[in-house]
């Protein structure tokens, strides 16, 4: 495998003297097979010739497509322009070889039979037209793959504005409920409320400094977060539990902001919290992966679900990073599973 790797860059850094060769080669391979009668000397002369001229010619080619993508791009009609492409080749073809047969003729005193000459012709003839078609291939590969990026960008940018909307409000029957709450314990515990409230001014203040983020680190989306569970805990009254059991070293690593309220809230949605059926929460990390798992019992209706977030959020999560989100479920649990970036 050592020796591959050094080989393939070589092969990529010169490619178009390998192809020039390679061209030169088969052009070779045709004539001791249709000439075996002319001595090596003979053939070894036309084949450093034809290295020369396939690199004029290539040269050429390359010069005439640079002037044609400014007078003739490949926008104002692809068939035009390969038509006009492939005729100035042959043009300038046929005047370098017949050049080149005067030469042949006139000045070093070569006789050249009829058919050797025809078959220089319709090789030169073949060479120019796979050169032609590497660089029109070229053009339209370099085509493709753009569109694929920008398709792929397109999709990138429309899945972070969906995402963006999501993470950049807090479910607006969260703050109907925390506001209930905190009404509630202004009469009964004016301590725990003052302390509700602070909490919940941290929570969107968090939102606010962090909603042009694209990551954020997970020790401090775990402290916004328990700062989140506390509400909800008041909430629930004993009713939720949620369990973040997140180790040192995997807190430095990254992840979207409010990533974890949003599964936090997608838990509480779809599931019964109360005190017959209370919901467990487990945060933790497991091979690079950031796992939020919930016990299952889900409600039977489910408002104001379109079943978005989690695929918008998968969505995110694959343009930014190579490891795909998991959404699991079975019997008892249901566990999203968020690559560490």
């Amino acid at each position: 495998m050592r020796t591959v790797y050094p080989l393939l860059h070589f092969a990529i850094k010169n490619k178009k003297q390998i192809a020039i060769l390679s061209l030169a080669t088969v052009a070779l391979i045709i004539r001791l097979i249709l000439f075996p009668e002319f001595g090596w000397q003979f053939q070894l002369l036309i084949f450093i010739t034809s290295v020369i001229s396939i690199t004029i010619i290539w040269h050429a080619l390359e010069y005439i497509d640079t002037v044609l993508n400014h007078r003739i791009p490949y926008e104002q009609g692809v068939f035009r322009r390969i038509i006009i492409q492939v005729a100035i080749g042959l043009v300038f073809l046929y005047l370098y070889m017949s050049m080149i047969f005067l030469l042949s003729t006139y000045v070093l005193q070569l006789r050249i039979d009829k058919i050797p000459r025809l078959l220089g012709y319709v090789i030169a003839t073949l060479i120019i037209l796979t050169i032609n078609g590497g660089s029109i291939g070229a053009y339209f590969f370099k085509e493709w793959k753009k569109a694929i990026l920008k398709s792929e960008r397109l999709q990138r940018e429309r899945t972070m504005v969906q995402f963006e909307n999501l993470k950049n409000q807090l479910n607006p029957h969260f703050l109907f409920n925390s506001l209930t709450s905190l009404n509630s314990l202004i009469f009964e515990n004016q301590q725990l409320a003052s302390q509700f409230l602070q909490q919940l001014s941290k929570v969107y203040r968090y939102v606010l400094l962090h909603k042009e983020k694209e990551l954020v680190n997970l020790e401090t989306e775990i402290r916004f977060i328990e700062n989140y569970v506390f509400l909800l805990e008041t909430r629930f009254y004993g009713s939720l539990h949620v369990q973040i059991d997140i180790p040192a070293e995997s807190r430095p690593k990254q992840i979207v902001p409010v990533t974890l309220q949003i599964l936090i809230e997608n838990a509480i949605k779809h599931n019964i919290v109360n005190e017959a059926y209370p919901l467990t929460i487990r945060i933790y990390t497991h091979a690079g992966y950031l796992c939020v798992e919930n016990n299952l019992q889900k409600k039977s209706i489910i408002e104001n679900s379109n079943k978005m977030g989690l695929e918008n959020m998968k969505a995110l999560y694959s343009f930014l990073s190579d490891q795909p989100m998991q959404i699991s479920e079975d019997s008892n649990t249901f566990t999203v599973k968020i690559p560490l970036l």
